[in-house]
């Protein structure tokens, strides 16, 4: 961290502050409300209803952040969140909480998230130099992993020995300090015409749609290929992974945590080395990653047939296999990141980026969803499902490598 500067460190700590107090509520208001109604599905239902208004919101946060000052904007998301969370304290006080009114802050705190990104992202290149863009979003990567690896364990121990008001509390006070620690970065700003709120946003999202359709389909392929990728990659650790360690290997629950403690901490180890990658990841390469990742699903297939008896053995394999394809897609994922932002106008990267994070976002709900009927129909072979994602990734991994060589040459030529 020696070589950025304190305004990027210092959006860096709120950061890590803002998102440590918002995973270890998520995490406690969980077990809150099984407590509250003895039902997981509610709050599952909850989770997956929060998300839809993200979907919708992310690119009029994108639009925003590049009309208005970001450190302002952060700021202001910032002291609405923990002002939100303190209102919260207060109804949990009253003994008046109900699962409805656990909802509403939720879905806020979401819709608050969503617009927050966007500023965060595009900040980043107004904060850093070209060179290193690569690692700072590794930076950022790594705490929004180490986020939410920390949170749900120290959420779980609070809540074995605090009340659950105490920890709201602590969660407003960590929004409200990371507000604090905001006020102190500089960010360049430029100040634009002023114009109605809704004709500008409508304005900004068709100028950022279009800058990708029309002016640069470069950015419009590697956001086709996060989508992609979020869509017939990751969900298998969403869908796939829980099913395969708890229902088919029989493994105690404790078996799970530990792999997913594992894919946590591949996801923060990947994001804290990319800086040490940035020589060996290039725009003719990154499809070698994806290979690799093909690879380990085959490999993993193999491990899960009949050919392995053991299902600790089994279990191992998929652990470690998870591990190291989710290693590969977080270098993929910044790499295309800073792809993104390196290609975009200053006073276009918040709306291409908050594109790009709508872009992801839809996928995930509609791949975990494909993925929930794929796993129950492969149940009993679910070997065949896992070397089908394997094939889909070795396609996937050659339209990359078309992509970014077409691209490397269109440079060597200018």
């Amino acid at each position: 961290m020696r070589e950025f500067n304190r305004h990027f460190k210092l959006m860096v700590v709120g950061q890590v502050i803002s998102m440590f107090g918002a995973s270890v509520l998520r995490f406690a208001l969980s077990l809150y409300i099984l407590d509250l109604t003895g039902s997981a599905s509610i709050f599952g239902t909850i989770l997956a209803l929060s998300i839809i208004p993200t979907i919708f919101i992310s690119p009029i946060g994108g639009a925003i952040a590049d009309r208005f000052h970001k450190k302002k904007m952060m700021v202001t998301l910032d002291v609405i969140s923990g002002t939100l969370i303190a209102i919260f304290a207060i109804i949990l006080f009253s003994s008046n909480v109900t699962v409805v009114s656990i909802a509403l802050l939720m879905t806020a705190l979401t819709l608050i998230s969503a617009m927050y990104q966007p500023a965060v992202q595009s900040s980043i290149p107004l904060l850093v130099p070209k060179e290193l863009l690569l690692k700072s979003n590794g930076v950022i990567s790594g705490v929004m992993s180490i986020s939410n690896f920390i949170g749900p364990i120290v959420g779980g121990v609070l809540y074995s020995f605090v009340s659950i008001e105490a920890i709201v509390i602590v969660s407003a006070i960590c929004f409200f300090f990371a507000a604090i620690m905001e006020v102190f970065i500089k960010i360049p700003f430029e100040k634009s015409p002023p114009q109605p709120l809704v004709k500008m946003v409508v304005s900004d999202i068709k100028q950022g749609l279009m800058y990708i359709i029309h002016d640069n389909r470069f950015i419009l392929k590697s956001i086709i290929v996060t989508f992609i990728v979020s869509l017939f990659i990751a969900p298998m650790f969403f869908v796939g992974l829980p099913y395969m360690v708890k229902i088919l290997f029989g493994m105690p629950d404790t078996y799970f945590g530990f792999t997913q403690s594992g894919i946590s901490l591949s996801i923060i180890f990947s994001a804290m080395t990319i800086g040490m990658l940035k020589g060996k990841i290039k725009v003719n390469n990154l499809y070698l990653w994806i290979i690799g990742c093909a690879g380990i699903y085959f490999a993993m297939a193999a491990g899960t047939s009949g050919l392995i008896s053991s299902p600790f053995v089994k279990y191992l394999i998929v652990t470690f296999s998870s591990m190291l394809v989710m290693f590969a897609l977080t270098v993929v994922n910044i790499f295309i990141n800073t792809k993104i932002q390196e290609e975009t106008p200053s006073n276009l990267i918040g709306k291409v980026m908050a594109i790009q994070i709508t872009a992801g976002t839809t996928a995930v709900p509609i791949g975990q969803m494909l993925f929930g009927f794929l796993v129950d129909g492969f149940s009993s072979q679910i070997y065949l499902l896992i070397f089908g994602v394997g094939i889909l990734t070795l396609f996937i991994s050659l339209g990359v490598k078309q992509l970014y060589r077409k691209r490397l040459s269109e440079e060597l030529t200018v």
